[in-house]
């Protein structure tokens, strides 16, 4: 039987990492693996079931994490990927900005209550991954693992990333 680092070189190269890959070429996957994550999830937020489709973008997230861990040679639990992204979005997730702005108009005007959520959607899932990428790729660069990830620390960076860069990424996803 293969040892679990083994078994994680392997992943990493079958996920395309580099068996040596230095800093920048670490950042370039890591940036590489949150854009094509952040793309998947403005795409999944299309789908016509709202439920279906955030569980979609969860998943794709955990999936996005997994990446990240095998770049940044992280041991990857399920369970702790689970936890840290659960742990994310309760404390900086922008899915409540979404649901609050769909919630309001839906109270005005409630026919456009469908047709806001088919925009927010995608333009927030999009975001949101895009986001929650860069802040695992900052608390990996910085030494950190799963086990040790504290949204409380990061939501005051987190909330200058999506007034700086998060705008820019939902123009993008729209």
């Amino acid at each position: 039987m293969a040892s679990n680092s083994t078994v994680t070189e392997d992943a990493a190269v079958a996920e395309g990492a580099l068996d040596h890959a230095g800093p920048e070429d670490r950042i370039v996957q890591a940036n590489q693996a949150v854009r094509n994550h952040s793309i998947l999830s403005g795409a999944l937020g299309f789908i016509p079931v709202p439920p279906l489709g955030v569980a979609l973008i969860i998943a794709n997230g955990l999936k996005m994490v997994h990446k990240l861990s095998i770049i940044y040679d992280i041991e990857f639990n399920k369970d702790w990927g689970k936890a840290a992204i659960g742990s994310f979005l309760s404390a900086c997730g922008t899915y409540s900005i979404s649901s609050r702005l769909i919630w309001a108009l839906s109270t005005v005007v409630p026919p456009a209550a469908p047709v806001v959520s088919v925009v927010t959607r995608p333009v927030f899932g999009g975001a949101l991954m895009y986001l929650m990428g860069k802040i695992f790729i900052q608390h990996f660069e910085s030494g950190g693992t799963l086990l040790t990830f504290d949204p409380e620390k990061v939501r005051e960076h987190y909330a200058a990333l999506l007034e700086k860069e998060g705008k820019e990424v939902a123009k993008e996803s729209a």
